[in-house]
């Protein structure tokens, strides 16, 4: 059994290598703009943050009001498209807070082997951080400055929380963008 669990883990660490590298600049950027506010950040107080090392893919289920759509459309069609891909992520967050890249095979493992009880092994292993962060990769405007990306976290059995944020660039900086409409979010 012991030998079957290894190339079942083996197979998913050769899948995962097979995923394409993200290199979209303005993504990290972005990244680097919402993660401050995520909450294992700015509410749990994690000390590093560790990141899921691919992108995640989440419905789009942003629904703009027809102003808000002539500006978010474009986002939403991309950020479609681009999360068809599961990408790499790189060590390019601009943050003050330290940080993990932890592929999600490796996220897993404890959960495989132990069902819930996996995260006394994922708490020992980060024993800095409340759980694990985990992006999409990002949709954006033709000209790049509006940007739509998704952002979750994973802290325990019954904790956990994500959604759609947002942004705009103006001045060199990304702020959240308001806007018309309804969007999707979950929480546990």
């Amino acid at each position: 059994m012991a030998g079957f669990a290894l190339g079942t883990f083996q197979s998913e660490l050769k899948d995962a290598k097979s995923v394409q590298t993200y290199l979209i600049p303005e993504a990290y950027e972005v990244y680097s703009a919402v993660l401050p506010d995520e909450w294992t950040w700015r509410s749990a107080n994690s000390k590093i943050l560790v990141i899921k090392a691919e992108t995640v893919s989440y419905q789009m289920c942003l629904t703009p009001d027809a102003e808000s759509a002539k500006l978010l459309d474009p986002a939403i069609v991309n950020f479609r498209i681009v999360n068809g891909t599961t990408w790499t992520l790189e060590r390019k967050l601009d943050i003050s807070k330290p940080y993990e890249l932890v592929p999600g095979v490796a996220l897993q493992a404890p959960f495989k082997t132990n069902g819930p009880a996996g995260w006394s092994d994922f708490e020992r292993e980060h024993p800095d951080s409340v759980g694990w962060i985990e992006l999409s990769a990002v949709g954006f405007n033709h000209d790049k400055t509006v940007a739509i990306v998704y952002i979750g976290h994973h802290c325990g059995r019954l904790c956990g929380g994500g959604g759609f944020r947002v942004l705009r660039k103006a001045e060199g900086k990304w702020k959240g963008l308001t806007w018309k409409g309804g969007s999707c979010a979950w929480a546990s």
